[in-house]
């Protein structure tokens, strides 16, 4: 029995939970810091409503930010966009596909 909890309390696991551009809003409503730089959740938001407009437009076709962009808009260093938005990438968040000088980030999501 020892065993048995032993194993479950050193278990990574991992949970799936669905939200919405609805919750995101309810969630950080008021949460806007007093600088321009994003928190990571501020970013995660942003690409949420890049990709909302992506598909509002008709096409699904992601978001097609250079990191520049995203690292202008977000007031961050170069280096730490990259790393996010990789981190994203490997926590299976979004897919990332080179365009030229753009990176296209695709929010992995359905549309209901």
């Amino acid at each position: 029995m020892e065993q048995k909890n032993l194993q479950c309390n050193n278990a990574e696991y991992s949970m799936t939970i669905p939200t919405s551009r609805p919750l995101w809003n309810y969630l950080l409503h008021g949460q806007k810091n007093s600088s321009k730089k994003l928190s990571r959740v501020e970013a995660f938001r942003d690409i949420i409503e890049r990709q909302h407009s992506a598909l509002l437009s008709g096409t699904d076709d992601g978001i097609g930010a250079s990191v520049i962009e995203l690292t202008k808009a977000w007031h961050w260093n170069r280096d730490t966009t990259s790393a996010f938005i990789d981190s994203l990438r490997r926590l299976g968040a979004v897919t990332c596909e080179k365009d030229g000088n753009r990176t296209i980030i695709r929010l992995n999501h359905t549309v209901e």
